[in-house]
């Protein structure tokens, strides 16, 4: 007998993701089960005036099924009739009469208690409120290659602000309620109101398909939390990135150990930053341009960093040979070799060697197609294989 293949067994175990969309598909289906009774006396009386019209005219055939059922709903509705149908004379009367009390009977017990009821449960359920969250949270599942984002506070307003502008998809978590009509009056598209340090939450928000996170709280326990939860789920630094703020560098370091990819103390940055201007007094165009480049301000021109592969098959080639300016608009403004020593401003001539890493600046159009440019000279083992042989 062939044994059953035991799944593998996930880092983090056997937690279910949190199911936002199903937490208020629930609420609204509580919202309909309220109005079951009203529900179940029309569909009782409708029921039985039909019945009682097919026996004091001693009919049952399928056209005059419709009739009755016709003539009860215009009963209930109370709209006023004359039949529209041929009846016997002899019932004509009886059925009036039929009419008169089933109108005097159903009006109290049926329309209005069924009106009523019905009104108080959609203005007292806040249906349109539970439909705005379960169409979001079913948007957000579909959501892949975003970030998430913990805490609302300074730093990540001006953060979610600057991705806004990029068209870059993320989740925000925040675990305090009070928040949420500030969030929702900043316009945060996506959501959640919850301890982002809770694996199921996390799962939730689709980290699974996230391609990186950002914490940012007051309190380096909690930024802690966040980071080991995150990285136990998402261990490879390379696939899943982690940044975080720390209120000292020595939290910086410990969340770096624990697996946060970068990590900025913020006083640090600030005292960094006004050291640069009295060591360098800024020019207003030059240090402008510098810092929309720096911190994402500019939607026209941004600067990335690329490593070559160590299968590229770029690899000893010369800037001049390579084509990239040319065939993607970007260009190299700096190289970095293994060694950590920089190339400013490389010439045509230089060499490619493996370890190094690409400072490009350009378009955004045009640093996505530098992006592919690299990858597609990347040789598989195969084609390598086939090279050899």
């Amino acid at each position: 007998m062939k044994k059953k293949k035991r799944k593998p067994q996930k880092p983090y175990g056997n937690v279910k993701p949190k199911n936002y969309r199903a937490i208020y598909e629930e609420k609204f289906y509580d919202i309909l089960f309220q109005l079951r009774y009203p529900l179940m006396t029309v569909i009782f009386f409708t029921t039985l005036g039909i019945l009682l019209l097919m026996i004091i005219n001693n009919k049952s055939d399928g056209e005059s099924v419709l009739n009755y059922f016709f003539h009860t709903i215009i009963t209930f509705s109370t709209v006023g009739y004359t039949e529209g149908y041929d009846i016997d004379p002899q019932h004509l009367y009886i059925n009036r009469l039929f009419t008169t009390i089933f109108i005097i009977i159903t009006i109290p017990l049926v329309y209005m208690y069924g009106l009523v009821k019905t009104v108080d449960v959609f203005l007292n359920s806040n249906i349109g409120e539970i439909y705005r969250y379960w169409r979001m949270y079913r948007a957000m599942e579909k959501l892949s290659g975003h970030y998430i984002i913990c805490r609302f506070n300074g730093i990540t307003k001006e953060l979610m602000k600057n991705l806004k502008k990029r068209d870059i998809k993320f989740v925000l978590i925040e675990p305090d309620p009070a928040l949420e009509k500030e969030i929702i009056e900043f316009g945060v598209e996506y959501y959640v109101i919850d301890e982002p340090h809770k694996r199921s939450v996390l799962l939730g928000v689709g980290i699974e398909k996230a391609k990186g996170l950002v914490t940012a709280f007051e309190e380096n326990t909690q930024d802690i939390s966040v980071i080991v939860t995150a990285r136990l789920i998402r261990p490879d630094k390379d696939e899943f990135y982690i940044f975080a703020t720390a209120t000292t560098e020595g939290a910086a370091e410990k969340m770096k150990l624990l697996g946060a990819n970068e990590v900025i103390v913020p006083d640090v940055a600030i005292g960094r930053r006004m050291t640069a201007f009295i060591l360098h007094p800024p020019s207003p165009v030059l240090s402008g341009f510098l810092e929309k480049i720096a911190y994402g301000e500019r939607t026209d021109i941004d600067i990335i960093e690329i490593k070559v592969d160590e299968h590229s098959d770029l690899i000893g080639k010369k800037l001049k040979e390579i084509g990239m300016r040319q065939e993607t608009g970007a260009t190299i403004v700096a190289i970095v070799r293994a060694d950590g020593k920089m190339k400013i401003a490389p010439s045509g001539d230089t060499e490619i060697k493996e370890g190094d890493s690409l400072i490009i600046l350009g378009h955004p159009k045009a640093l996505k197609r530098a992006e592919e440019f690299f990858e597609k000279h990347i040789v598989s083992e195969e084609k390598e294989g086939e090279k050899v042989s």
